[in-house]
């Protein structure tokens, strides 16, 4: 009896040890592999594409409209240039072909159907003119990340086309 309770305290500690292995193991990959990270938020109403660059190099993201994406960068100084995604455009042109498709065959829709048809048109209408009113004109921020920090960079419109802010 004795040497089964020796054998299984024995395996026990062995698990015990291989579970704290395994635990400093983790918590070492995650220390090195956390960096700060910065969140671009996209308050457009279009895709954009916004180039992070800092002193380990540079990654893009393209976040929806009304949505954001982040990136791990290295602590320091770093830059967010936005520019408008010309794969939403085309998006755009496809959705508004198949609209308009659909109003060449007004009989097939309801009253409800045809509104929201058309509705849908003026609001892809609007964002392919908030698109064409920017493309070409990126816009960026400057800012700082430490591992205390979560930049936050915001992509809005203005007058001039996009505005970045750095916050």
């Amino acid at each position: 009896m004795m040497r089964l309770l020796t054998s299984s305290h024995a395996r026990l500690r062995s698990r015990a040890g291989a579970l704290t292995i395994a635990l400093v193991v983790m918590g070492l990959v995650l220390a090195v592999g956390c960096g700060p990270v910065v969140t671009v938020k996209n308050n457009t109403g279009f895709v954009v594409r916004a180039i992070v660059t800092y002193s380990g190099g540079h990654d893009a993201v393209a976040p929806s409209p009304g949505e954001s994406s982040s990136v791990e960068i290295d602590e320091g100084p770093f830059t967010a240039t936005a520019i408008p995604d010309t794969d939403w455009i085309e998006y755009a042109k496809v959705k508004r072909k198949v609209l308009n498709d659909q109003l060449a065959n007004a009989n097939n829709l309801s009253g409800e159907q045809l509104l929201a048809v058309v509705a849908q048109l003026k609001d892809i209408a609007l964002h392919m003119k908030q698109f064409q009113d920017t493309a070409g004109k990126g816009a960026s921020c400057s800012g700082s990340a430490s591992s205390d920090s979560a930049p936050i960079v915001e992509v809005s419109l203005g007058a001039g086309g996009l505005v970045v802010a750095c916050k």
